[in-house]
């Protein structure tokens, strides 16, 4: 009897599950959508059950909460706002236990816990199952009743039954997901590899490449040197960009990637890339973050590629700068080292017109040197060395058609055509202007700008040459930076240039200043300095007395008191170029 009633049950259940699933294939030819094949399990499961409502719960991605993920008679607009601890109520101790519940009235059942706005008051009865795949625990299957019912183990099968279907929709679509999404970024990572290959085959150039960066990734992009500075940008958008970066050291380090900081006025989100080629740091490539930065594969995977390509690009332009820097460079020292007669003059002028340059036959040669010590430790880097000469380039593209350079390890010279900078007034201004722009690179060290008489022909550069260092010597002596200061200025001083023993220049300070020298071996009052603002002011006392901010009274008696200890007339002109040169000649030998 028993044998007949369980062979009875079983084959309710089998036709009951197959109607279910026949009514659940009907009603899915109609979709592949993985959410909406949910939406009708659900709807099915109710009414093969024969409950009033049947809820969906998932477990989240950490494994600790199940969220509230489907429902066909609870309020919908709970469904992703409520979320269950594994081990909470009804629902949570089925996923806690992986066992089914019966709750034949929810009012007397210790593990019920009631959810506020899920308007599930009105609902007595309750059947809970998990939703196992394999042994993986998926969520929790829950239907139930207005009416109080007792649910049977055909209603647990049942359920548990249709808990497999769900298990395995939401498995194929989690796979399905999986392979479109990988499918995607493959899609994508060759798409992006394609347009940056073919940028670069083109020969694009790196502006090209940075608006392609710029495009793939949602922000402006720029190229930033290893010193922080901006090097290259993507048109005018870059400009938005800092001028420059403190660079953090992590940047730097091997294996390093994509880091993000803050830089500029206003602060502003940045991505920083390293461009490597190999073991060799060519460069930063900066992306701005939006306001609504997207952390997308596709974002990342611009920035991958782009700084490979970049550095494929910025090791050519590297290795064709750097040979043309050595001949440009071998050729124009060659002309300054000096001793050519007009063979060999002709000689290297073909030699250039071969290479591409043009040897200009007048000339005014511009020296930039170093201040001190420290500035040309920091002059002589290769991030520094490669900034200036970019820097030297746009100069003479911009304003100095002919012009060439040559960047030393510690100066750098400018060849200007007298077609480019008829007098002296006009190298000044380029002068000024080269000191503007090396400024930052430089900064905190400064660098001065020396200008030698015109050149009237090639053999004349090397003299050129030589008078531009002598006024960066003569200057710095005098203890004076960052300055431009041509060897026509110097006027009477140059001769101080043509004396060969330091012993007589010496004597001649001795003889002039000596007394005051003495003096200030013992003594407070600055009557040295004194003399030098009344001879930079032209001797004219109230100009000297503000310089050294005193009062007209105090300078009368400081010239006095000169005058007293050096037997001197402040008044005499030959005694003022006197002073004035033995002032100039005290500086030089570090007096």
């Amino acid at each position: 009897m028993r044998a007949q009633e369980s062979r009875e049950r079983d084959l309710r259940l089998a036709l009951r599950e197959l109607e279910f699933l026949q009514r659940l294939s009907q009603s899915a030819a109609s979709t592949m959508d993985a959410d909406e094949l949910v939406r009708l399990i659900i709807h099915e499961a109710t009414t093969a059950i024969g409950t009033d409502v049947c809820s969906l719960y998932l477990l989240s991605p950490g494994g600790r909460d199940l969220v509230f993920t489907a429902t066909n008679g609870l309020k919908e607009q709970m469904v992703g706002r409520v979320t269950m601890k594994v081990g909470e109520g009804v629902t949570g101790w089925v996923a806690e236990t992986r066992q089914p519940m019966l709750v034949p009235d929810v009012t007397t059942e210790p593990h019920w816990k009631w959810v506020p706005g899920l308007d599930e008051e009105r609902f007595r009865s309750m059947l809970s199952v998990p939703i196992e795949s394999g042994p993986r625990l998926v969520g929790v299957l829950n239907v139930q009743s207005v009416a109080k019912r007792d649910f049977t183990k055909e209603d647990i099968d049942f359920l548990r039954a249709i808990a497999g279907q769900v298990a395995g929709v939401l498995e194929r679509s989690e796979l399905q997901r999986r392979l479109e999404t990988q499918l995607a970024e493959i899609r994508l990572s060759h798409d992006i590899h394609e347009r940056f290959t073919r940028l670069s085959l083109e020969g694009a150039g790196i502006a090209s490449i940075l608006e392609a960066v710029g495009s793939l990734a949602g922000g402006r992009t720029a190229l930033y040197s290893l010193d922080g500075f901006r090097v290259r940008g993507a048109g005018e958008s870059a400009e938005k960009l800092p001028f420059r970066i403190a660079l953090p050291s992590a940047v730097s380090t091997p294996g390093a990637r994509e880091i993000r900081v803050t830089a500029g006025r206003p602060p502003r989100a940045l991505d920083l890339v390293p461009v490597r080629a190999g073991g060799d740091l060519l460069g930063i490539l900066a992306v701005l973050v939006g306001e609504e930065a997207v952390e997308d594969e596709g974002r990342r995977r611009a920035l991958e590629h782009g700084s490979t390509v970049l550095a494929v690009e910025l090791s050519k332009e590297r290795a064709a700068a750097e040979v043309e820097r050595r001949l440009r460079g071998d050729l124009v020292e060659e002309v300054l080292a000096g001793g050519l007669d007009a063979e060999e003059a002709e000689r290297l002028a073909r030699q250039a017109e071969r290479l591409g340059h043009r040897l200009p036959h007048r000339a005014w040669v511009v020296v930039l040197e170093a201040d001190d010590e420290s500035a040309e430790a920091d002059m002589a880097t290769r991030g520094r060395q490669d900034r200036l000469d970019t820097l030297l380039a746009e100069l003479v593209r911009r304003r100095i058609p002919g012009g060439l350079t040559v960047v030393r390890s510690a100066s750098a010279v400018l060849l200007v055509p007298a077609e480019a900078a008829p007098d002296l007034a006009t190298v000044e201004k380029l002068g000024n202007a080269l000191l503007s722009g090396v400024g930052p690179v430089l900064r905190p060290a400064t660098a001065s700008v020396g200008i030698g008489n015109l050149a009237s022909s090639v053999n004349e550069l090397a003299r050129s040459h030589v008078e531009a260092r002598q006024a960066l010597r003569l200057t710095r002596r005098a203890g004076r930076g960052a300055r431009v200061t041509s060897y026509r200025s110097l006027g009477a001083f140059r001769l101080l240039l043509e004396v060969q023993s330091p012993e007589a220049l010496r004597g001649f300070v001795e003889e002039v200043l000596g007394p005051l020298l003495k003096y200030a071996e013992s003594r407070e009052t600055p009557l040295l300095e004194t003399l030098e603002a009344l001879a930079s002011a032209r001797w004219v006392r109230r100009g000297a007395a503000r310089a050294l901010g005193i009062h007209i009274n105090s300078m009368g008696y400081r010239i006095e008191r000169i005058q007293g200890l050096t037997g001197l007339s402040l008044n005499d002109p030959e005694t003022r170029v006197a002073i004035a040169i033995a002032l100039r000649a005290r500086a030089m030998l570090g007096m």
